[in-house]
């Protein structure tokens, strides 16, 4: 007896697919408003360090709305020679190289080097880090 033969091959029908298209909602970003650098402040102190704390003598600003720059001076006595360090253009000694950083030209970069230029190197006296005013 002669068994018949199973049907091995298959047949395939082609599927039809289906793509299903979503609609994609843009998504909605709130913008925070920049923060632009209303003014910078610079503390400026006589120096005392090691012997004792070094002592505020003024607060130097700087207004970029205004382009003008204003002392407020906490120790009156110091206030000339405050003065005479601040009116001029400023040195910064970098490896063994000395460059000049203008006021009138690019008073935001002087204002930052303050703290690294010789004028105020702690003889007698040392500027702070400038520090950026967010105002309205």
């Amino acid at each position: 007896m002669a068994t018949p033969k199973k049907n091995t091959s298959k047949k395939t029908t082609p599927k039809s697919t289906v793509t299903e298209t979503k609609k994609v909602e843009p998504k909605i970003v709130k913008e925070e408003p920049k923060k632009e650098v209303n003014s910078y402040l610079v503390p400026i102190f006589i120096s005392r360090e090691p012997i004792e704390k070094d002592i505020p003598v003024a607060d130097l600003y700087y207004r970029v709305t205004s382009n003008t720059f204003d002392l407020h001076v906490s120790l009156p006595s110091s206030e000339a020679e405050v003065e005479m360090n601040i009116e001029g253009d400023i040195s910064i000694d970098s490896n063994g190289s000395i460059s000049m950083i203008s006021k009138a030209e690019s008073p935001i970069k002087w204002i930052q080097n303050l703290v690294n230029s010789r004028e105020f190197s702690g003889k007698p006296f040392i500027a702070g880090e400038a520090q950026e005013i967010y105002e309205a």
